[in-house]
Order: structure tokens, then sequence, then C-alpha cells
């Protein structure tokens, strides 16, 4: 039988003392991850780090705490918050990442400021046409500054904090975490909020993508399908939740920029076709 992922009462923490950053960083780490190199080439970063551990390490030097536990990210970032290991209420906005991100172009401090001064409710960074990605709406738009979405993966997600005080209960978290990002999205876009992709900020994925690798193996002992899991959470959603669509183009402001519009709808109408001469590690389009 599978194990329950069960939540608890949530409670919005009372104000922090104030915080020398006003973001952060969520990360799920394990033996190895990139982590060093995301501080290594922000010294002078806007966000602060929590790290998330699946299995025991050494605390992060740096790190506002470091704390191991978890079925995966999103369950673990859950039972942190609600438990008052993570308090939030210092911070605009939080950035669940895995640990295998190359960050290649922009910052992640500049993503935070560009996500805050849009007042998005849930972003992602854009991903690098040549790592390992799932989805090709996530692939950067070079013609976009960003693009309005109805979806963004659970891989490297940015949420307002405030959507996730109200939100957070409501947010059906699978084992696999499969489903959770349409859901995710969803739930942001059914509060009025906008959710969206920066094409300024790229993140590579640099691990191929493996429904056969350690945590997809200790899903399996434990008896659950993801792809189960997926369909249960779409079934719950509007049917305009269940397909990626990109809802608007925004390029760099300028005499320019209608026609630099124009350009970004033909790539992301011809992604496919692009991808047919580059080549690709895609794995999943939904």
């Amino acid at each position: 039988m599978a194990p329950e992922i069960r939540p608890a009462p949530f409670t919005r923490p009372e104000p922090a003392p104030a915080v020398r950053r006003p973001y952060l960083v969520f990360m799920r780490v394990g033996a190895t991850d990139l982590l060093p190199d995301w501080l290594a080439a922000e010294p002078e970063r806007n966000w602060d780090v929590f790290v998330s551990g699946y299995a025991p390490r050494e605390p992060q030097p740096g790190a506002v705490a470091t704390v191991i536990g978890g079925y995966n990210k999103l369950s673990h970032f859950r039972e942190c918050v609600q438990s008052g290991a993570l308090d939030l209420s210092a911070y605009r906005y939080v950035l669940l990442a895995d640990d295998d991100l190359a960050v290649t172009a922009g910052s992640i401090s500049a993503f935070f400021e560009d996500v805050d001064r849009l007042g998005l409710a849930v972003a992602h960074p854009a991903q690098d046409w040549s790592g390992y990605w799932s989805h090709r709406i996530m692939l950067r738009n070079p013609l976009a500054e960003w693009r309005e979405t109805n979806f963004v993966e659970i891989m490297c997600p940015c949420l307002d904090t405030g959507f996730i005080a109200r939100r957070l209960n409501d947010l059906p978290i699978t084992f696999s975490t499969w489903g959770t990002d349409h859901a995710l999205c969803h739930l942001a876009r059914q509060d009025g909020g906008k959710v969206g992709i920066i094409d300024t900020t790229v993140i590579r994925h640099t691990r191929p993508i493996k429904t056969d690798g350690a945590f997809y193996r200790k899903l399996a002992g434990d008896g659950i399908d993801p792809e189960a899991e997926f369909r249960s959470v779409l079934a719950t959603l509007p049917e305009d939740c269940r397909h990626h669509r990109v809802l608007g183009h925004h390029p760099a402001p300028g005499l320019l920029a209608p026609l630099r519009g124009l350009a970004a709808r033909l790539v992301e109408k011809h992604k496919s076709r692009i991808l047919r001469f580059k080549g690709h590690h895609g794995r999943l389009e939904y």
C-alpha cells in the first residue's frame, strides 16, 4: 500500500525579524548538487537559501537552515512551512529548485526581480534547448522577455508567498509530483494571478530524465504509478488546464517590439520543426 501524504493544518507564521534578502531559494539536494555553483555565481545575491535534503548531510554554510526529510521536494516544502521550520513571512517569493540545474543566462537575482516587477503568482526560468527537458513550452523563446502561460514545470517554480499562504493546503501534492504543476498553475490563475516563463533567465537541466532512476525505483517499490497520479490530478481540472498554452508573448520594449513579438510567436509555433533540425533530449509532451 502506498504511503500517505497527509497535509497538516496550515497557519501562516507571524512575521519574522527583517532579513537581509527579500527572496528565498528552497533547493532539494542529494549527494551531489549545483547549489555551490549558484552561490559562487552571485556573491551579491538578493536571495537566501533553505536546503532540503533527502539524505543526511552536513549543514550548508550560509543557508538559513538545512533540514532532512520528506518524500519529495513538494511534500517536504509543505512539511517545513506547516511545522514552522520554514518561515516565509519575510519573503516575497520562493523558488523551489531541483539540484541539477545550471544557470546559463541571466541570474537568479535578476529572475526574482523580473517576477516581482511583473507581479506573477507562479513563474519559472526558461530552459536551455541543449539540456534535458520534458515540456516544449518550457524551452527558451529568444525573441521574448517573458511569456504568459497556463503552465510551468515543477522543476523550478517560483511562487508568490501570499499565494502559498492561501493555497498550500489546496494543492494536490502527488508522490511522483506528476500533475501537481498543472494544479498549481490552475489555482494561481483561478485566484486571478498570472503564470509565466521568464526567457531572460535560462537554466539547463544537466541530468538525463530517467523513469528508471532511484526516485522512480522508490515509487515502484511503494506501489505508486506516476501516470495514474497524473491522470487523477488532471481529471479534477478544467479542460483548458490540461494542455500547455502560451497566452501572450512579451518582447523587450522599444520601436522593434511589434516585430519581435511577431517573431516570438513564429518561434513558438515552429518549435517542433526547429527541434527536428537541432536534435533534442525531450521526454514528455502533454
